[in-house]
């Protein structure tokens, strides 16, 4: 009890001193208040991406129900082009689902569009582009994303709060005065930290909290992965700054050492990170797959007349029973088919190598808490590599459904049956939540602050010092 009471008063002692210092309330203040905007923003942002996944699957019900209802044209001709003109821009989207946490990266949606029509025709090469362009660096960097600002200014109010505080003390000669009435130095400084450091986890917390209400798609288990990362982060971040309390010199020169410190984690090894993984898994050639794109496209323009009679040979059953001269879409349907065997694979060498990029990054991510922080938000937005690369796959496994049961309808001139719309293939998302990565971010970053904490105790004699 007589231990308790002394670090009470310790503790209250080094609240009044925060919360008096009129640049320190403010900088707590200024950055809860940009916090909390990002978080509006980035909750919003959620909330108006789980509304447009209502209208999409609406739309997709409604356009099966109405193709349902309308009288089918005779067969032939038109009913090649009544069953062509659905299965092309009237399937039912595929969509991503959140994972709960989406909210925490709302900028990587506009990157990795969660929402994706399949079509008879060739999706990778469709001149019809319904997505807005935009600048990726723009996107990825200009958005309020909650993440991102909790990786970049958490550290910045821990080194300016924390950073020189001893060193502070010691210029005015109130560190004298503590040491004088028998404080211990280190247990001042891990006060003072304990008190920096909850309040800059609070303000955190609250803000991630403020998100995750406006995301009607959260969970409380994504909401506590998150937390437990956050505190980890805000731990490293406060040993961090606790070890520049122990440089010599002023208070201003444990403040520049911490930014410095602080540019180096979040740029300097992100970049050496990018560098190393540009190495051991580089990305696909950009030009590469535009050139054997356009070589694909080209023979299958050329050979357009033997794939319909190939296509035929191997469906016999589909061939309509008298011979005629095929005329668009049916003399397209095999050159899209012959184009999306030969490009999609292309297209999935993309994604592998993203998702073998990110899962590398993560290995080495312990050297940068902040991209940790941000690749375990990826993680428990749903929007990572690896997950995106799994959905992209049943993409194209919906696609090639897609196109097995409406091609054989337009190649035989039959269209489409009423109750055939009702038996229209439908997306499926069928995954588990993989987020051992996440805590296994946190738990990395949770020795790390036990190992600066366990060097900050075998130097804490450095504190004694007047």
């Amino acid at each position: 009890m007589n231990q308790i009471r002394p670090t009470g008063r310790l503790l209250a002692a080094q609240w009044r001193a925060l919360w008096g210092a009129r640049g320190a309330r403010w900088a707590l203040l200024l950055c809860a208040a940009v916090m909390c905007a990002c978080a509006v923003a980035s909750g919003l942002g959620a909330r108006a991406w789980h509304g447009k996944f209502q209208q999409l699957e609406a739309g997709a019900q409604a356009a099966l129900r109405q193709a349902g209802a309308q009288p089918l044209p005779a067969a032939g001709d038109q009913a090649a082009m009544a069953a062509f003109r659905f299965a092309r821009a009237h399937a039912p989207a595929a969509l991503l689902p959140a994972a709960g946490g989406r909210a925490l990266a709302s900028g990587m949606l506009e990157l990795l569009p969660p929402a994706i029509r399949v079509t008879v025709e060739s999706r990778h090469t469709d001149a019809r582009n319904e997505e807005k362009l935009g600048n990726p660096l723009l996107q990825r960097y200009g958005m309020a994303d909650l993440a991102t600002a909790l990786a970049l200014l958490v550290p910045l109010l821990l080194v300016c709060l924390c950073a020189g505080m001893v060193q502070g003390e010691r210029e005015h000669g109130t560190w004298r005065m503590s040491l004088a009435q028998g404080a211990a130095g280190w247990r001042l400084l891990l006060a003072g930290m304990a008190v920096r450091a909850g309040a800059v986890w609070a303000v955190a917390v609250l803000a991630s909290l403020l998100a995750f209400l406006l995301d009607p798609a959260a969970t409380l288990r994504a909401f506590g992965a998150w937390v437990f990362c956050l505190s980890a982060f805000v731990l490293f971040w406060s040993a961090a700054s606790a070890w520049l309390n122990l440089l010599p010199g002023s208070a201003a020169t444990a403040v520049l050492a911490g930014l410095g410190l602080w540019a180096v984690i979040t740029f300097g090894a992100p970049a050496v990170i990018a560098a190393a993984t540009d190495r051991m898994a580089p990305m696909p050639s950009r030009l590469a797959a535009i050139v054997q794109v356009r070589a694909a496209q080209q023979e299958a323009e050329a050979a357009a007349a033997d794939l319909v009679r190939a296509w035929y040979r191997a469906n016999p059953q589909w061939a309509p029973a008298a011979p005629r001269q095929h005329s668009w879409p049916v003399s397209f349907m095999p050159r899209y088919l012959d184009q999306a065997a030969r490009i999609e694979p292309i297209a999935a060498e993309f994604e592998r190598v993203r998702a073998q990029r990110f899962e590398r990054a993560e290995r080495w991510a312990w050297l940068s808490p902040p991209l940790s922080l941000l690749l375990a938000a990826d993680r428990l937005a749903g929007h990572d590599a690896p997950r995106y690369a799994r959905f992209m796959a049943q993409v194209n496994r919906y696609e090639a459904e897609w196109r097995a049961f409406f091609v054989p309808r337009i190649m035989s001139y039959h269209g489409v049956a009423l109750h055939d719309y009702a038996n229209a293939p439908r997306f499926a998302w069928v995954d588990n939540p993989r987020w051992h990565a996440v805590w296994r971010a946190g738990l990395q970053q949770l020795a790390l602050a036990a190992v600066l904490l366990g060097l900050l105790w075998r130097c804490r004699a450095r504190l004694a010092r007047p």
